[in-house]
Order: structure tokens, then C-alpha cells, then sequence
């Protein structure tokens, strides 16, 4: 079966002209693939589940597939990407992805077949000023990735619109045609690693009549500045009826986007321009005819005649090869694995655990770690080379080994997380990194199928848990979801049926995390609520209605004393009031507005009093603002707002985590629960506790708080749609462990949230009262989870991973930020850009916060580089030169954009920087509010 694909130019062309085509995948071949995941899963199951430690239970044919994938990844040639034409739902349609071939030779032949006269390989830098055939108002810039069928694609690194954002379009791969490349249509930004050698003419953009051509139309040849014929297309002058151009005055020749062979010629009283071979329309008439002069030879070139592009490709080839010293890593050489039984050997030897489930989710968790640090953050497609020099670095380094480390700080961030991941293996033996890049292959085969395979499959069945078969869920949903049930061991009670699903729960470590990630992005798209456009594409839709929110009042409210007054003026209170009639629907919208930098959103967001508008910035602002508001504490050490209180651990600063919060008991001093005296037998109170937390007391301190736990989840659902990291410190075990059905420890549990409890209760009796009513609430949380985010599919992802991608970085990593930074008036070598850097640095953590919100309205940073949707952007302010140690920076929030004076000292800089994030109140005026509006805001409570 075929699939199909076009699209149009993201950038600022404006035709849909360009198709791809790429042979589908049937439901056979899917089905297939998911029996040959489970084949694969066999043998970790196996040991989950037997004494079984055997090394050698991968089935034969897919040890030889592992082999296959080694020797793919370490020729470091091929690149597997989506395009544009792969549909918004990236699992949806494989069919559209491309694997691209980075090979000089091949992208050379790419080039030949565009006619241009340089050879762009991957990882040039190329400045576009075409598109769809029409050049552009504003020049964009782009990375050659490499060619597929013929075709060179590419990818838009900086688009000169609205927002500066790529996730409008451009950050997919496309491909060139013809009409983008002529007239200097791409120019090389720096040399280039085609060394400036001259690619040759391939025989069809050439003149291969020896006489050069005629003039026969009667009316003469118009000659224009442009292969295309449109308005902006100038008339440069006729060529006269009767005009023989010599072949060497030809200089081109090609088809426009009408079909219209057109030449480029010289023409010594008008100049360069383009003249048609024929009229278009009418009757067609030739403008003008080959000349063939008997006995008379072609224009001798210093190449000779090539036909295709391939023949072009291989002659550039021969004289690349001789001035190149890149196209053989010679260090790559001491990774080859040159038979199947070496690299069966390899992969067998390279385990750093007893166990092999153990040892390969180590294995994953390290190739995952050095991937972060790569473009793309895939650790499926990214490159030998990166992986091989990062596990080079963490083996010799664990074993206490000096390696020269590359100065590069993209290579050395990969390099130091490789090595943090095999810090910690301290008694086992560490295999040879040769032996783990293979072992690393092997994971890689796994999860190349597995991307595939997810799609496709229920990751918790109805008929687990099933009543049918004796257990405690009836047909259809299970207690146990979500972590709703706090006695999993009830579960070894009864029959559990086997599945693909549950193999795949039970090793979900082995799965990398970018693997896991594209599916839960895939699902989430896929359950977007459709938005249709407005008639106006800088207008958002009717849909997306508009949310009002008094910051200052807010502000204002929670300044006091008075919790009722804070649980009704906060800007959590207002959001909730506001949307509470909403459906799960209204908030899994995902509109992009046109100019808001990419920002996904569910609403619009009014501050009053404010004079802002949304353009992106307010909108993260009030997710922001309402995660700070609900960790605030009141004058009892418990929470303002009656949604989240600390922990007793953090009230009394005592234990491990000091900085967590937990769900709040509401007016109560404790948590209370009834008790029955009535003598039952043990399977009664076994069921009993199974559903305890859907059956304890309830009262309306408890139905206040489980409302609010309820809209929190809506919140941080609705924020992870839109790519908005929220401010959570909630603990592990009791709520992102139970969320994604991890494995259960009471004691580790109440040692993370109340130490003292943890010492006094009897070990083995029933859980504290603490964790029972923290799991109660984690039901309400969880619920309004699941409003916005399909909460079954969570189950893939271990706690850890679902804080960091729901939370993202705790910290704000100085280092992540500088590698995501653009400048504009300054250079990286400028004194004020180093004062910036190192004030940055010398924060505290409380600051850092400070500062993101306020150069971006949020408070967290994205996990690693390829999450970012923009760049961060360091503007001068050149307005205040004269006085610039007297000025204030200033920020634009929808645009991550700083607007720094140029400071004369570092002190001077820290001091205007601190003094501005601490004392902003509300966001820079985008137009005057009248005074009813500044009244309403600034009202009295």
C-alpha cells in the first residue's frame, strides 16, 4: 500500500508544488512486528519471572539484526528523519519518514541533479533566499541533512518571522527543487566541506548545441531577471529576431515551475538574464533553435560529458578525496566488528549487573544520557560517533583511567553524563566500551522496533485484573490503575493473564526515553481537541475563549494573613473559577496563534490592569504564578491555599528531602479514618484494603481539597500539552512512582515524607494513615490527570522519568541555556556577555527561578537542548549607551528575548539584574488601559 505526502514551504512561499512519495506499511507487517517485540521481550521476562540468567536467549535471527544495526550506525552514514510530509502525528505515519544518506558522494549526486555548481554536504550551513520558485522577503537559514533518492533535504534552523519559532512548519525536513536553487538561491554560510570544488554540469542544465542557439520569433527573445515569470520578475531588455548566442555566452539551462525550458544567457548590449524557448500559451511558437555546427566541437570544459547525476558525483569524488582529510575517521577504525560472531561474543560480555534486565536498563539509561547532549536527543539516531567517544570517557573514567577529553562543551557534557551513569557501578567488573557500544546496538534494534510497535498496542488490558478469572476488577478498568491501589501484592492472589502489554510494563527501562516520549507526543496529538482557524490568521478562533486574571489582586491577597481571602483572590482560585464548567475537551486544545513564537495554548489569557497583550508570555505566566502560589505557607507551616502542605520532613527540616510537599490534609490536624470492629476473615479484609482509599470518610474539608487536587492535575495536564514545565515538588514514591504502577515501598514512602512516623510505626502492620489519605488524594489528582492526558499510557515511564517530563530541570542549567543562545548586538567574546554568564552562575537556585520567569514566564527549563521551541535571545540595548549603568534590563516573555545594557562591570550587571527580577510586579505595558481597567485592577479587596 502507498502513502502519500506534500507540503508546502513553511517559511514564506506560499505554493504547494512539492510531493513525496514512500511505500506504506500494511497491518500485516505491523502485526508481525509487534510478535517479533514480544519474541525479543522473551528472555527479560524469563528472568523476571524464573532463576534464569542465560545470556543467549535473543532468537538468532534477531542477534543477526542487532549485527546489521551495529554495522549501519558505525559507517556513520545514514540519518533516519521525519519530513514534512509525515502528518502531525509522528507514529502515525512512518511510512513518510526518510532515512537520508550523509555520504559525500551521495549528496554530491543531489546536488548534480539541482544543477548547482558547489557540492552541499551534510551539516552545511546554508543561507535560503528561495522558495516555491519566488525568492523570499527575508533570507532564512538552514542545515543540509542529506540526500534521499535523488533529493537533498534539509532542515530550517532560523526563520526570520513572527516569534522566531520553528514549530510553526520549518523545523521538519524538506527538500530543494530546481526553481529554489537558481540565482544564488543557496549560499554556504562559512566554507563549507566541499572544500569549494567545483561540482560539474550534468548534460541537461547545459547548452549541448555547438552553434549555440538562434533567435526565430519575429518579436525577438525577452530576456528577465528570473527563471520564474512573475511581477517581481524584471524585463531586462529583447534580444533581436535573427541573433545567434554563442555556446559559451549560454551559461544554463533549465525548467520552470511552468514547463518552460529557459536558458540563461549573456548578452553583451543587455547583460545576464533568463530568455524561454518557447512562448507558453497560444500556439506555442519557438522563440528559438539549436545550432549545430558540422565538424565543430562542443566548448571544450575541464570536465567531460556527464549524463547523470551520479557520473558528476563520482568525478567531484576523485578530487574531493584528494584534498579532504575528513571522509575516513581514522579513530572510528578501532570500532569495527568485521564478523557476526565477534560482535555475538561482544554482546554477550557486555552486562554491569547480575541480571540482564538490570544490566540492559543501565546500558539504556547510559546511551540515553550521552543522546540528551546530541542534536536531536534521539537515542535512536544519534550519531557513532558521539556515543562511542561518551562511553570511551565513562568506562576509562570508572575504571580510573586518564582519556584526553575533547574541549568541545557539547562533547564533554556527554562525555561527564556517561560517566555519572557508570559512577555507580563500583563492584561489578566494567566490560570494554567496544562491548557496551555493542550491547548498545542490541537496544537500539529493540527500540527501533518497538517506536513502531507502541502505536499499536493497550499498555493495561481489560482483561488484566479481570473478575472472570478471579480477580478484583470486574471487566474493564482496573483498581489498580494509576496507582490507585496501595496492595499490589493482592494482585499474586489471582490469575493474571499474560500479554504483550504487561511484558512490555514489566521492562519498560529497556525502552529509551526518547522512544517512550515520541509515543506519549504521538498520543497527545493525536487527542487534541481540532481548533479550526480564524478568518484572520493573527486572530485567535471564538474557541479559544479568554480567561480573566487580577494578578494584582492576587498579589495583594496573598501578602496577607487571611487564607480564605488568599483561597479566593489567588490566581490558582481565579483559573479554577474560570474554567470550572469546562470539559477535558476545552483544555486538550493545542492552537498556535501566528506570532506567538510557537506557543501552544487551551485559552487566552486577560491580565487586568496589565495593558499586556498575549502574545505567549501571560499565558505561561499564569501556570507559573499559580505553581508558586500553592507551595506557599501560611503562618502553621501548612499550605496557604489548602492544595499542597509540606511535608513533616520539610516543616521540621529533618531525612533526605527537606524541599517537598504533599497533598493537603485539609482543616484537620491529621488525617482521621473510621474503624470497624466487626470480626472479618482475612479475604474480606484483604479486599477491604484493597479499595480503602475509595472508601474512606468523607467530609467537606476533604471534598475542598479533593476538588483542588482535582483542577491541579487539569493544570499540570494542560501545561505538558503545551510544552510548559511546572514547579512540583512532590514526592516521589507516594505519587510519581504510584502514578506510572512502579513498584510499591511503604517504608522508603514514609521515610521520603515523615521520618519520625517511619521510626515509630510496626513494621509489616498496615500503612500509616499518612500514606493512606496521600493516597486518597492522589485519586482526585490523578482524575483530573486524566482529563487532559491519557493517564494509561504512563505506565512506560518510571517515576523518575515522568517527574522530569511533567517538572522538567529543577535547576536552571546555566550550561543548557548558554548552548541554546543566540545574540544580537553582542558577540559570545563580549565583556558584558561574559558579566552576564558569570552573575548567572554565582545566583542562588531561588534566583536562577526568579530570573527565567522573568526573561520567559516560567520557572523551570526544559530537561535538554532538542525540547526547547526557541532559542534564548541576548539583545543589546544600544538606546542606552550613553547611561547604560544606570538602566534596568527588560524582557520580552513571549519571545525569550533579554534586552541587556551594555554594563561597565560585572558587579554593576548583577546589581541592575537582581534588583529587576525581584521588584517586577507585572509585565511591560503593550498598549495604555483606560481607567476603568486600572481601577478594576488595582482595587481594594
Amino acid at each position: 500500500m502507498a502513502s502519500r505526502g506534500t507540503e508546502k514551504h513553511w517559511g514564506q512561499g506560499d505554493s504547494v508544488n512539492k510531493m513525496d512519495n514512500q511505500l506504506g506499511v500494511d497491518g500485516v507487517d505491523y502485526l508481525r512486528n509487534i510478535l517479533a517485540v514480544d519474541e525479543i521481550l522473551n528472555p527479560y521476562f524469563a528472568e523476571l519471572n524464573t532463576e534464569n540468567r542465560a545470556w543467549s536467549g535473543h532468537p538468532e535471527w534477531f542477534k543477526r539484526e542487532a549485527f546489521n544495526e551495529y554495522q549501519r550506525w558505525s559507517s556513520s552514514r545514514w540519518y533516519r528523519t521525519v519530513t514534512r510530509g509525515s502528518g502531525p502525528h509522528r507514529l502515525a505515519t512512518t511510512g513518510l519518514d526518510v532515512e537520508l544518506d550523509t555520504s559525500p558522494t551521495a549528496c554530491a549526486a543531489a546536488c548534480a541533479g539541482l544543477g548547482l555548481r558547489f557540492a552541499l554536504l551534510a551539516g552545511d550551513r546554508v543561507t535560503v533566499k528561495r522558495s516555491a520558485g519566488r525568492p523570499l522577503e527575508l533570507a532564512e537559514e538552514a542545515v543540509v541533512l542529506g540526500a534521499h533518492q535523488g533529493r537533498l533535504y534539509y532542515r530550517i534552523v532560523s526563520q526570520k518571522n513572527e516569534g522566531g519559532s520553528l514549530t510553526e512548519g520549518g523545523g521538519r525536513a524538506w527538500f530543494w527543487d530546481e526553481s529554489e536553487v537558481v540565482d544564488d538561491g543557496l549560499q554556504l554560510v562559512g566554507p563549507g566541506k566541499g572544500m569549494g570544488i567545483e561540482l560539474p554540469l550534468i548534460d541537461r542544465f547545459r547548452c549541448l548545441s555547438s552553434g549555440g542557439l538562434r533567435i526565430v520569433y519575429d518579436g525577438g527573445a525577452v530576456m528577465r531577471s528570473d527563471l520564474e515569470i512573475f511581477d517581481r520578475s524584471a524585463n531586462i531588455g529583447t534580444i533581436p529576431c535573427g541573433t545567434v548566442i554563442p555556446q559559451n555566452q549560454v551559461l544554463e539551462r533549465r525548467v520552470n515551475s511552468c514547463g518552460v525550458v529557459r536558458f540563461r544567457v549573456r548578452y553583451d548590449t543587455i547583460g545576464e538574464g533568463w530568455i524561454s524557448s518557447r512562448i507558453r500559451g497560444g500556439k506555442e511558437e519557438a522563440i528559438l533553435e539549436p545550432v549545430h555546427s558540422p565538424g565543430k566541437e562542443t566548448v571544450k570544459t575541464k570536465y567531460p560529458r556527464f549524463e547523470t547525476p551520479e557520473e558528476s558525483a563520482t568525478a567531484w569524488y576523485r578530487m574531493f578525496k584528494k584534498v579532504s582529510t575528513e571522509h575516513i575517521d581514522p579513530q572510528l577504525r578501532q570500532w569495527d566488528i568485521n564478523s557476526f560472531d565477534e560482535f555475538n561474543r561482544l554482546a554477550s560480555r557486555a552486562k554491569i549487573d547480575n541480571s540482564l534486565v538490570s544490566s540492559d536498563s543501565k546500558i539504556a539509561a547510559l546511551i540515553t544520557a550521552v543522546a540528551d547532549f546530541t542534536e536531536g536527543g534521539d537515542a535512536v539516531d544519534c550519531s557513532f560517533g558521539e556515543a562511542a567517544s561518551a562511553v570511551a570517557y565513562a568506562v576509562a573514567t570508572a575504571k580510573g583511567e586518564t582519556i584526553a577529553e575533547s574541549g568541545n562543551a557539547v562533547n564533554s557534557g556527554a562525555n561527564q553524563a556517561a560517566a555519572a551513569v557508570l559512577a555507580t557501578e563500583e563492584e561489578v567488573e566494567l566490560p570494554s566500551a567496544k562491548a557496551l557500544m555493542a550491547r548498545i546496538a542490541v537496544l537500539r534494534a529493540l527500540n527501533r522496533r518497538a517506536r513502531v510497535a507502541l502505536p499499536w498496542l493497550m499498555l493495561r488490558p481489560s482483561q488484566e485484573g479481570t473478575a472472570i478469572l478471579g480477580g478484583l476488577c470486574g471487566h474493564g478498568a482496573s483498581v489498580e490503575r494509576a496507582g490507585r491501589n496501595k496492595l499490589l501484592d493482592s494482585t499474586d492472589m489471582w490469575v493474571q493473564v499474560s500479554s504483550v502489554a504487561s511484558r512490555i510494563r514489566d521492562c519498560r527501562q529497556l525502552f529509551f526515553l526518547s522512544v517512550k516520549l515520541s509515543f506519549l507526543e504521538s498520543v497527545t496529538n493525536a487527542t487534541t481537541t481540532p481548533t479550526p482557524l480564524s478568518h484572520d490568521e493573527y486572530e485567535l478562533p471564538r474557541e479559544i475563549r479568554t480567561v480573566r486574571v487580577n494578578r494584582l489582586k492576587a498579589r495583594r491577597a496573598m501578602a496577607g494573613d487571611d487564607n480564605r481571602t488568599k483561597r479566593k483572590h489567588s490566581v490558582f482560585a481565579q483559573l479554577q473559577n474560570e474554567t470550572r464548567t469546562w470539559g477535558g475537551a476545552a483544555l486538550r486544545r493545542g492552537f498556535v496563534a501566528k506570532g506567538h513564537g510557537g506557543q501552544k495554548r487551551a485559552f487566552k489569557v486577560k491580565l487586568v490592569g496589565e495593558g499586556v497583550n498575549d502574545y505567549s508570555g501571560p499565558y505561561r505566566e499564569v501556570f507559573t504564578d499559580a505553581m508558586n502560589e500553592i507551595v506557599q505557607e501560611d503562618a502553621n507551616g501548612r499550605g496557604a491555599l489548602g492544595v499542597l502542605d509540606p511535608t513533616p520532613n520539610n516543616n521540621s527540616q529533618i531525612g533526605d528531602d527537606q524541599d517537598l510537599y504533599m497533598f493537603s490534609i485539609g482543616e484537620r490536624e491529621s488525617p482521621e479514618f473510621g474503624t470497624d470492629e466487626r470480626r472479618i476473615s482475612s479475604e474480606e479484609n484483604r479486599i477491604k484494603q484493597t479499595f480503602s482509599s475509595l472508601t474512606m470518610p468523607r467530609d467537606e474539608s476533604s471534598r475542598e481539597v479533593e476538588e483542588s487536587l482535582v483542577f491541579l492535575g487539569r493544570l499540570v495536564g494542560t501545561a505538558f500539552r503545551h510544552g510548559i514545565p511546572v514547579d512540583l515538588p512532590l514526592p516521589m514514591n507516594v505519587v510519581w512512582k504510584s502514578i506510572v504502577e512502579d513498584n510499591d515501598d511503604d517504608d522508603a514512602a514514609l521515610k521520603e515524607m515523615d521520618l519520625l512516623e517511619r521510626r515509630r510505626i510496626v513494621p509489616n502492620k498496615a500503612s500509616a494513615e499518612t500514606l493512606l489519605w496521600q493516597q486518597r488524594m492522589l485519586n482526585s489528582f490523578v482524575d483530573g490527570l486524566s482529563n487532559v492526558l491519557p493517564v494509561e499510557i504512563l505506565s512506560l515511564l518510571t517515576g523518575v522519568e515522568l517527574r522530569d517530563v511533567l517538572c522538567g530541570n529543577a535547576d536552571v542549567d546555566v550550561d543548557l541555556l548558554r548552548r541554546v543562545v543566540e545574540y544580537e548586538g553582542y558577540q559570545e567574546e563580549d565583556p558584558v556577555v561574559s558579566y552576564f554568564w558569570d552573575s548567572l552562575r554565582e545566583m542562588t537556585a531561588k534566583d536562577r527561578k526568579k530570573f527565567l520567569q522573568f526573561v520567559w514566564a516560567r520557572s523551570r527549563l526544559p530537561n535538554k537542548e532538542s525540547e526547547f521551541d526557541a532559542p534564548f535571545k541576548i539583545q543589546r540595548d544600544s538606546s542606552r549607551d550613553d547611561d547604560a549603568d544606570v538602566a534596568l534590563p527588560s524582557a520580552s516573555t513571549c519571545f525569550f528575548t533579554l534586552t541587556l545594557p551594555r554594563y561597565s562591570s560585572k558587579d554593576v550587571l548583577k546589581e541592575k539584574l537582581l534588583f529587576a527580577i525581584d521588584n517586577v510586579c507585572t509585565m511591560e505595558s503593550d498598549y495604555v488601559t483606560n481607567d476603568a481597567e486600572v481601577g478594576e485592577g488595582w482595587r481594594g479587596l
